[in-house]
C-alpha cells in the first residue's frame, strides 16, 4: 500500500481567501489581483434573478460559531471544546492495520445525484455497482467529499438507516449520482465529428435521471431480492486520499446570513456579513463557506457594501478544512471569475474544471515543443532510409481517407484490392505510426500518458499530442508520404466472412503510404446515393472513377459484413445527435442544427475499423506477449436488471421481448422499431442501455481474463486505429511492433505500469464523455435562448408518480418523459388547476423575445399505475370544447422544451396541448401514441405488484 495522504482536522488561516488566478498556485495570495469586470448577462437574464438556494437547517444560526475562526489560538481552543457533529478520523497507523486485516475497506466515495443523503463506496477491482458499499446520511459520510478515497467500517443496516436522516443540512450533503449503466454499444473506431452534439456519446454514463425499472414495475418482491437490497452498509472513518476534497469546484456565490428570518433573496451582501456561501454547480459537492476578508472583497468587487452578488457568475474554489464541529467546510477562492452562466466560453471552462480536465487547456511546455521539433526534423531527414530498410513501401498504392469534413488529424486510411479468382477482397487499414515517433519515456509520451485522450469542445480540440505531431507529422494528409502501421485481412466477397486461417489470415506490417485522395462522409454518402458531386482532388496518377469503384466495392462487402455481424449476435444502439451550426457564426453562438445520420458512408469505415481492431486483439491475445496486451472488453448486462427489463416489457406491457444475448436484444429492438416507429424504438434502446448494461473498459490481458465484448459479440477486441487521439492505441502499437520484430521489448510498459495507465485511460474517457455531454446540454440551452422560439419535439412516457400528503391528499403528479432527440429524460410536473399561467418568468422560464403561448392541463386524473388522463381547455377557455388526453406507459406524445433562468443552465419540459401544433400529433403513429396498458402482475407470494407499490 502506498503512502497515505490526509485531510488534517486542523484550523487554517483563512485571511487570504483568494489564491492566484492560476489554479495550481492555490496557496498564493490574490490580494493584488484586480477584480475582473463581469461579462454582460445573456439577453433577458436581468429580467429574472433566481433566489439563492435555501440555507440548510442548522446552518443559519450555528455555522459561523461552529466553524473555526480564521485566526487566533484562543478561538481555536474554544472551537475544539464545542460539541462535535462528526467523528474524528482514525490515525494513519490504525487505518493501515484495519485495511491489512480486513476490518476496514477502502474505495472511492461516489455521491448519488438524486438522493441528498446517499453515497456509495466501490472497492478496488469492482467492475459494476453490485459490490458498492452504501453510506447513508451525512453523519456516516463524515465530511468526505465526492471523489475522495476513503476508509470505511461496515455497520449493520439498522444502524446505517438511523443515520440516514442525520447531519442537518441537506445541501451540505451532496446529491446522488445516477449509476453508469451506459456503454459504447457500437464500440467502433468511428471518427467523431468535431462539432458539438447533444445526446449520448460513445459509452454514455449519464448523470441524468435514469429509468428505474423496479419503480416502473412497482414490484416489491423484486425489490427484496435486488442487489440494492443486499448491499453492505458502512461509515467513513478516514480519508485516505482527498482526491475529491482537493479538486477545484465551480460555484456560484451568495450571501450567508446567520438569522433564520433573513433569507437574503435579494442577493445583497451587507456590511456586517463575515461569510459568503459557495454553492457548487455539481450538486454532489457540499456547500462551503468563504471568508469575506479584504482579499476576497477585492476580487469580488465587494469593498464597498451593501452590494449585490451576481448569482449567475461562475467562480472556482477549493476546500480548505472541514472541522468536526462545523456544519459546512471552509473554502478559498482560486482564481478569477470564469464568466456567466449562458456564456459559451464560460460554460466550456466550467465543464472542463467540473470534470478535472482543465489541465488539458494548458499549453504544451517549451521543452516538449522543442522535443517535437527535433522529432519532426529527424523524421524528415531519415524518412527514405526508414522506408527502404525497414518498411513495406506502399506509397504508389491506391490508398485514401474518409473522415468528417472538419477533421484535422487523419489517423486512418484504407485500400481494397479485388481477387476475383479466390472470390475475396484484400483490405488494408493503415494507421498513423504514432508509436514510432513518440517513444516510451519521452516528454511527448509522458504528456500523452497524462492526457490519455484528445478532448473535443465546441469549436476546437484539446489534442493529446502537440500539433506538430497530430496535425502534421502523423496525420495521413493527401499527397504526403507518411509512416504507418498497417493491418491487412481478407473478406469473402459473397458473405463478408473474415478469412482467419491459412496463408491469407490477417497480417500486420510497418509501412509507408501516400494517400491519393481525401474524402468526407457527406461526399461519400451523396455518391452512394447516386448524386453527382464535385470530384475531390485525386493524386498519384489515379482517377476519380477508380476511387468510386473502390468505395462501391467496399460498400458491397461491408454491407455483408455488417449483416452477418448482427445476424450472428451483435448489438447496435441508434443514437440521435444534434449537430449545432457554430462554425459560420461570427459570435460563436449556435444558429441552427441538423441531426447526425449514421449513414452507409459511416458504417463502411466503422466495419473496417472494427475488423482491424478485432484482428489485432486476437493476434495479441494468442501471442507470446499476451500478458502485455491492452484489450477492451464489455461484460454481459447485469442479469437481474436484464430480467427486470424483460418482465416490464413482457408481463407488465405485453410486448414481445427476448434478451438472452446481444443479438436477441438487437432483434427485439428492431421489431419494436418496425411496428411502432423510431421514437418508441429509440426510447426502448435507451432503456436497454441504462438498465443493466455494463461499461466497456480497457484492461491488460492476463490468464483467465474475460475478454469477450458483449455488444460487439467479439471474443477479443482492442483499440488500434486512433493513436493520434487515444493513448491505449499507442500502447497497443508498441506491443504489436515488438511482436512482429520491429521494436525491442523495453519499448512498451511493464505489466504493472500498463495496468495503472489503462485505469487512468478509463477514468479520462469517462471524464471527457461527461464533459462533452455537459457542454452539449449548455449549447442546446444557449441555442434555445437565442432562437426566440420554443423547441417542439416528441417524447415518450416512461413512468408516472402521484405525490400524496400523509393524509392521502393529492399534491400533484410527476410524469417522466424521454426525448430521443435530446437523449435525456425529464420530469413533467402536473399540478391541479394549472390552466394558462399568468407569468412565465415567475416560473423561472426564459421567455425573452418569444412570441408563443404555454397552455398547461386544466386538470388531470391518476387513473392507474400506468395511466394518467389530462384535461385540456382551448386557448379561449371554452369548457364546452374541453379535450381529454390519455397517457400510458411508452405513449409517444408532443412536448415543448423551454430554457430556464437557472444555474447550471437548463430547460423545462411541458406537454403540448392538443389544441396546438396538430402537425406534431400527426407525426406519431396511432399505435405509438396510444402506449401500452399496464398489467399488474402478482408476485410469487400472490401480492399484486402495482397495488403494493401504490400502497407503499
Amino acid at each position: 500500500m502506498g503512502a497515505l495522504s490526509w485531510l488534517e482536522a486542523a484550523p487554517v488561516d483563512n485571511s487570504d481567501a483568494s489564491a492566484s488566478a492560476a489554479a495550481a498556485a492555490d496557496a498564493a495570495s490574490s490580494s493584488d489581483m484586480p477584480a475582473p469586470p463581469p461579462p454582460p448577462p445573456p439577453p433577458g437574464l436581468d429580467e429574472v434573478r433566481p433566489p439563492p438556494p435555501p440555507i440548510p437547517e442548522g446552518a443559519r444560526t450555528a455555522e459561523v460559531e461552529a466553524d473555526p475562526p480564521a485566526e487566533g489560538a484562543e478561538e481555536v481552543r474554544a472551537e475544539t471544546a464545542k460539541q462535535s457533529l462528526y467523528d474524528k478520523y482514525l490515525d494513519k497507523e490504525t487505518v493501515a492495520r484495519g485495511l491489512a486485516d480486513g476490518s476496514l475497506l477502502q474505495g472511492t466515495l461516489v455521491v448519488s445525484g438524486k438522493s441528498l443523503s446517499t453515497a456509495f463506496v466501490r472497492p478496488p477491482g469492482a467492475r459494476n455497482n453490485d459490490n458498492d458499499i452504501v453510506i447513508l446520511g451525512k453523519t456516516a459520510r463524515n465530511r468526505a467529499m465526492h471523489g475522495d478515497i476513503v476508509a470505511v467500517k461496515l455497520v449493520a443496516e439498522d444502524e446505517a438507516r438511523n443515520w440516514s436522516g442525520s447531519g442537518g443540512a441537506a445541501a451540505a450533503g451532496p446529491a446522488d449520482q445516477a449509476k453508469d449503466d451506459d456503454v459504447e454499444v457500437a464500440d467502433v473506431d468511428e471518427k467523431r465529428a468535431q462539432a458539438p452534439t447533444l445526446g449520448d456519446s460513445d459509452d454514455d454514463e449519464s448523470e441524468d435521471e435514469v429509468v428505474n425499472l423496479s419503480a416502473m414495475a412497482g414490484n416489491n418482491k423484486t425489490e427484496k431480492v435486488t442487489p440494492q437490497a443486499e448491499k453492505r452498509f458502512a461509515k467513513v472513518v478516514a480519508i485516505v486520499d482527498p482526491k475529491g476534497s482537493k479538486r477545484l469546484v465551480v460555484c456560484t456565490l451568495h450571501p450567508n446570513p446567520t438569522r433564520k428570518d433573513d433569507d437574503r433573496s435579494d442577493g445583497m451582501v451587507r456590511p456586517n456579513d463575515k461569510w459568503l456561501r459557495a454553492v457548487p454547480t455539481d450538486k454532489r459537492m457540499s456547500w462551503m463557506k468563504l471568508k469575506l476578508n479584504d482579499s476576497t472583497a477585492k476580487v469580488l468587487d465587494l469593498e464597498v457594501l451593501p452590494k449585490k452578488l451576481n448569482p449567475f457568475q461562475f467562480w472556482t474554489v477549493k476546500m480548505s478544512v472541514w472541522q468536526e464541529s462545523a456544519v459546512l467546510p471552509l473554502c478559498q477562492l482560486t482564481g478569477e471569475c470564469l464568466g456567466q452562466a449562458g456564456d459559451l466560453v464560460a460554460e466550456e471552462r466550467h465543464a472542463l474544471i467540473e470534470h478535472d480536465l482543465a489541465d488539458h487547456e494548458n499549453e504544451f511546455s517549451d521543452a516538449l515543443l522543442d522535443e517535437v521539433d527535433e522529432i519532426v526534423r529527424v523524421a524528415q531527414r531519415d524518412f527514405e532510409e526508414e522506408v527502404t530498410t525497414r518498411r513495406q513501401d506502399l506509397r504508389k498504392k491506391r490508398i485514401f481517407t474518409i473522415d468528417p469534413a472538419t477533421a484535422k488529424d487523419l489517423d486512418d486510411a484504407i485500400h481494397i484490392d479485388d481477387d476475383p479468382e479466390r472470390g475475396e477482397v484484400e483490405i488494408g487499414v493503415h494507421i498513423a505510426d504514432v508509436g514510432h515517433f513518440v517513444k516510451l519515456g519521452s516528454l511527448a509520451d509522458k504528456e500523452a500518458q497524462f492526457r490519455t485522450t484528445s478532448v473535443y469542445l465546441i469549436n476546437r480540440v484539446l489534442p493529446m499530442l502537440p500539433h506538430g505531431l497530430c496535425n502534421h507529422l502523423c496525420s495521413l494528409n493527401p499527397a504526403e508520404p507518411k509512416l504507418s502501421f498497417s493491418a491487412f485481412f481478407r473478406l469473402k466477397k459473397d458473405t463478408g466472412e473474415l478469412v482467419e486461417e491459412g496463408p491469407y489470415k490477417p497480417w500486420f506490417m510497418k509501412t509507408a503510404i501516400c494517400s491519393v485522395c481525401r474524402l468526407n462522409y457527406d461526399e461519400v454518402q451523396e455518391m452512394l446515393d447516386g448524386k453527382d458531386i464535385e470530384p475531390p482532388a485525386v493524386h498519384g496518377g489515379y482517377t476519380w472513377q477508380q476511387i468510386k469503384d473502390d468505395i462501391f466495392l467496399m460498400y458491397d462487402v461491408c454491407g455483408k459484413v455488417r449483416k452477418a455481424r448482427f445476424d450472428g449476435g451483435a448489438l447496435s444502439i441508434s443514437k440521435k445527435k444534434m449537430i449545432f451550426h457554430t462554425r459560420e457564426s461570427e459570435d460563436g453562438l449556435p444558429k441552427g442544427y441538423h441531426l447526425e445520420q449514421h449513414s452507409a458512408s459511416h458504417w463502411i469505415i466503422e466495419e473496417l475499423m472494427l475488423l482491424a481492431n478485432r484482428c489485432v486483439a486476437k493476434h495479441l491475445a494468442h501471442s507470446t506477449v499476451s500478458d502485455w496486451a491492452v484489450l477492451r472488453n464489455h461484460e454481459a448486462p447485469d442479469r437481474e436488471k436484464a430480467n427486470e427489463l424483460a418482465k416490464l416489457m413482457t408481463e407488465h406491457l405485453g410486448l414481445e421481448w427476448e434478451s438472452y444475448n446481444a443479438g436477441s436484444i438487437y432483434r427485439s429492438c428492431q421489431a419494436l422499431y418496425r411496428k411502432y416507429g423510431e421514437v418508441l424504438g429509440l426510447c426502448v434502446e435507451m432503456m436497454v442501455m441504462r438498465n443493466g448494461m455494463q461499461q466497456a473498459q480497457y484492461f491488460v490481458h492476463h490468464e483467465g481474463a474475460d475478454c469477450h465484448h458483449f455488444a460487439l459479440d467479439f471474443d477479443y477486441y482492442t483499440h488500434f486505429t486512433s493513436p493520434i487521439r487515444r493513448y491505449p492505441d499507442v500502447m497497443v502499437h508498441r506491443v504489436l511492433a515488438a511482436l512482429i520484430g520491429f521494436a525491442e521489448p523495453d519499448s512498451y510498459q511493464d505489466v504493472g505500469d500498463a495496468q495503472i495507465q489503462v485505469n487512468q485511460c478509463n477514468d479520462k474517457k469517462q471524464a471527457t464523455k461527461r464533459c462533452s455531454e455537459q457542454i452539449d446540454r449548455a449549447v442546446f440551452c444557449i441555442y434555445l435562448r437565442g432562437m426566440k422560439s420554443w423547441f417542439y419535439t416528441i417524447g415518450t412516457v416512461l413512468k408516472f408518480k402521484e405525490n400524496k400528503s400523509r393524509d392521502g391528499e393529492s399534491k400533484g403528479a410527476e410524469v417522466t418523459v424521454y426525448s430521443a432527440q435530446l437523449g435525456k429524460e425529464s420530469i413533467v410536473q402536473l399540478k391541479i388547476g394549472d390552466g394558462k399561467p399568468e407569468n412565465l418568468e415567475e416560473m423561472g422560464l426564459f421567455c425573452s423575445g418569444v412570441e408563443d403561448e404555454l397552455i398547461l392541463p386544466d386538470n388531470w386524473r391518476f387513473c392507474s399505475r400506468g395511466m394518467v388522463e389530462l384535461s385540456w381547455l382551448p386557448p379561449d377557455g371554452d369548457r364546452t370544447r374541453k379535450k381529454k388526453q390519455t397517457l400510458q406507459t411508452l405513449s409517444c406524445i408532443p412536448i415543448v422544451i423551454i430554457p430556464t433562468n437557472t444555474v447550471p443552465i437548463d430547460y423545462a419540459v411541458f406537454f403540448v396541448s392538443p389544441f396546438r401544433k396538430q402537425e406534431l400529433f400527426e407525426q406519431v403513429p396511432e399505435s405509438a401514441a396510444k402506449g401500452f396498458a399496464w398489467n399488474d402482475v402478482p408476485d410469487e407470494d400472490g401480492a399484486d405488484g402495482g397495488a403494493a407499490a401504490a400502497a407503499a
